[in-house]
């Protein structure tokens, strides 16, 4: 079975339905909990300091929302390394010359673990970065698509690794159902609605298919850090190093793991891992303040980022 990939995409409205309510002030109605439903939550760093909510099951997220051509803006100008600077090497280290770092090597472990889940097939990778983990998934056996909402970012993968791509919304893109495994690797934070985004992929798997998401973790050392220097008016502005522009959700190990089971699917492990700091443009006592907080997250089992694996019945 082949993919379709000649199939258009549409672009939303850029409304996230059925989880607002109305604000007294006349300000933009407030949005409940993509998780829990809930509408109990307070300012995540006090109520002058920015948009981040904490819900009270444990769920950071931004309200109000940019727009929907705001989000794709910013997806672009992340791939060009317009966001952050110090970034920009993790795109331009990982094309076809790749290293093999920690990076490569826990791509190649998802998808070896993909692969016992399912026995191999279709894989879609949602949010493609460069292209790695598609290639690394054919190179395992797998027919591969990509689904990117940067145009530039899915050229250059076409390029370098002369795999499909399929440009726009993933919730809205034309395809069929059926696909063995879908991969989300740091993308669904950068998502308008995670729960409506998740649930498309539900609809795409089939019956024994698995999915693998990976996203930054709140409940971690380095973000409890973060918490603290952003109430701490001379160095607040560093917390932004943490918090960038482009993510609107901060799951926690439950959280996400709640979230993906509520959509039907059985979860099948929920790991923690530490992120690889060594192709980061950091200065240096930026570099050995993460490595710090990173060393004691390992140690702590506060990991900075957690991934779950998880089978449609």
């Amino acid at each position: 079975m082949s993919f379709n990939t000649n199939a258009a995409t549409t672009t939303g409205s850029g409304t996230v339905p059925g989880r607002e309510r109305p604000r007294p002030d006349g300000a933009p109605p407030a949005r409940r909990c993509i998780v829990c439903d809930g509408s109990d939550r307070r300012s995540l760093h006090g109520a002058r300091r920015g948009s981040l909510q904490r819900c009270v099951c444990g769920l950071v997220y931004v309200d109000p929302l940019p727009a929907t051509d705001v989000i794709a803006a910013r997806e672009d100008e992340a791939f060009h390394g317009g966001l952050r600077d110090e970034t920009a090497e993790m795109f331009s280290a990982y094309y076809r010359n790749y290293p093999e770092d920690p990076v490569t090597r826990g791509f190649r472990a998802t998808v070896q673990h993909l692969k016992q889940l399912t026995g191999g097939g279709r894989l879609i990778d949602v949010g493609i970065g460069t292209g790695l983990m598609l290639h690394l998934a054919r190179e395992a056996g797998f027919e591969v698509l990509g689904v990117e909402i940067s145009r530039g970012a899915a050229e250059r993968a076409r390029q370098e690794f002369g795999v499909d791509i399929l440009v726009g919304d993933f919730e809205r893109s034309m395809l069929a159902p059926g696909v063995d495994a879908i991969t989300m690797a740091d993308v669904v934070e950068h998502t308008r609605d995670p729960r409506s985004f998740l649930a498309r992929a539900v609809e795409l798997l089939r019956p024994g298919g698995a999915l693998f998401v990976a996203v930054p973790n709140h409940r971690s050392t380095v973000y409890w850090t973060a918490d603290i220097v952003a109430r701490l008016p001379l160095i607040a502005r560093l917390a932004e190093r943490i918090y960038v522009p482009n993510h609107y959700y901060y799951f926690t190990p439950a959280t996400l793991a709640r979230l993906v089971g509520d959509l039907g699917l059985r979860v099948e492990q929920v790991r923690l891992e530490s992120p690889y700091l060594g192709r980061y443009q950091f200065s240096w006592p930026v570099k050995v303040g993460l490595g710090t907080l990173i060393t004691l997250g390992r140690l702590t089992g506060l990991e900075a980022r957690v991934e779950v694996y998880a089978v449609k019945p």
